[in-house]
């Protein structure tokens, strides 16, 4: 029974593949394109599926191509630095005592004298001639040296020549040279030029005289001021002032106005009555004044006597000399002290000192006691480095 239903189904497929090949159609050549497809099938080589087509014409080059790639040369190494050793420092004090005397008033006094040499002076330079003495009595005993030069500039080959005539205090006749020298005629030039003539004195390289650690001292002595009338006839001059002499004083002689030099002048005062001045001393009253402190350093030349004027100056350089003391060493700052006494009976203060360096300076009054003794105690620290 089952094997009769298999065969119909097989009768019944046939002829269903029959019928559909009859209503197919066919052409004329349909067995041959088949037989030449199968053969060229069978005739042609595998090969592998290209994704990518061929380029149809010659491969574009880049006109622009890409530099080579640059060589960099990496830094040798540096070694590392071996390791210094701190600096490390110690400091070592001590404590250092002195012991002065108030000797006197001593030292080394450089005084400079100007002498108005003009046609009106012969009386004035009379009155001065006999007060050496007056000038130094003050300086009795230190070592002092006085340099006269004129008012009236002596110039050689174009340039300032210094005639000085000096009188020191070892000389047995040194009454008679100052005589001699602060009256050198009224011959000279009516153009009075004090403060270059000052200046030419203290540089005479003719003959070199100012020390190098002397108290130097400028004294005029005029009826007219510097250049007849403050500046009025030299304009042109570099000594047309008296900041020419100032500037010499500190910047080449290196002194301090007040402490290691002085000025001093006798000379028609402004605002004192002078009948017989040319001018009045307008530049020189500014340059007694300078740094002076309440010292009156100047005297009027109408004065009958300079003998007071004289004295007053030699006593206002005499406080120059005694008030400083050199120390050994270099205190440290503000360790200083002084045990003493005053010239007043007073016992010696800080405030009645200061200290420069190693130098120690007395203010003006508060100068140890004549032949007294004095002793400084200070500190002086030296670092050492390591």
């Amino acid at each position: 029974m089952l094997n009769q239903r298999a065969n119909l189904i097989k009768i019944f497929t046939i002829a269903t593949l029959f019928t559909a090949c009859n209503d197919a159609s066919f052409s004329g050549d349909a067995p041959v394109r088949t037989a030449s497809l199968k053969k060229a099938l069978d005739s042609e080589p595998e090969t592998a599926p290209s994704t990518t087509p061929p380029p149809a014409g010659p491969v574009e080059t880049n006109e622009n191509p890409l530099p080579p790639a640059e060589t960099v040369e990496l830094p040798t190494p540096v070694p590392p630095v071996a390791s210094i050793p701190p600096v490390t420092a110690t400091s070592d004090t001590i404590t250092v005592e002195e012991t002065f005397t108030q000797q006197g008033l001593n030292g080394s006094a450089d005084i400079a004298i100007v002498i108005d040499d003009s046609g009106s002076m012969k009386e004035e330079q009379t009155n001065l001639s006999t007060k050496l003495n007056d000038l130094v009595v003050a300086l009795k005993d230190s070592n002092w040296q006085i340099g006269v030069v004129t008012t009236s500039p002596k110039v050689v080959n174009g340039a300032d020549s210094c005639e000085i005539t000096m009188i020191r205090s070892t000389d047995t006749d040194r009454e008679k040279k100052f005589i001699a020298a602060v009256t050198p005629g009224v011959a000279g030039s009516g153009n009075e030029e004090g403060i270059r003539q000052a200046v030419n004195a203290l540089k005479c390289s003719e003959t070199p005289w100012v020390r190098k650690d002397s108290t130097v001292a400028v004294l005029i002595v005029s009826d007219e001021d510097n250049c007849s009338a403050d500046g009025k006839d030299c304009p042109n001059s570099p000594a047309k002032t008296e900041q020419y002499l100032i500037d010499y004083i500190e910047k080449t002689l290196k002194r301090e106005v007040g402490k290691t030099a002085g000025f001093y002048g006798i000379f028609a005062p402004v605002g004192e009555k002078c009948d017989t001045a040319g001018s009045v001393g307008t530049q020189y009253q500014r340059l007694v004044e300078y740094k002076a402190g309440m010292e009156m350093n100047y005297g009027n030349i109408c004065d009958q006597s300079y003998k007071g004027t004289l004295e007053r100056i030699s006593n206002n350089i005499a406080k120059l000399l005694s008030s400083q003391f050199t120390l050994k060493k270099y205190p440290d700052q503000g360790t200083v002290m002084v045990t003493g006494v005053k010239s007043s009976g007073d016992m010696i203060a800080p405030s009645d000192y200061s200290v420069l360096g190693n130098v120690i300076t007395f203010k003006s009054g508060s100068e140890p006691a004549l032949g007294s003794e004095i002793t400084l105690n200070y500190k002086v620290t030296t670092v050492i480095t390591h």
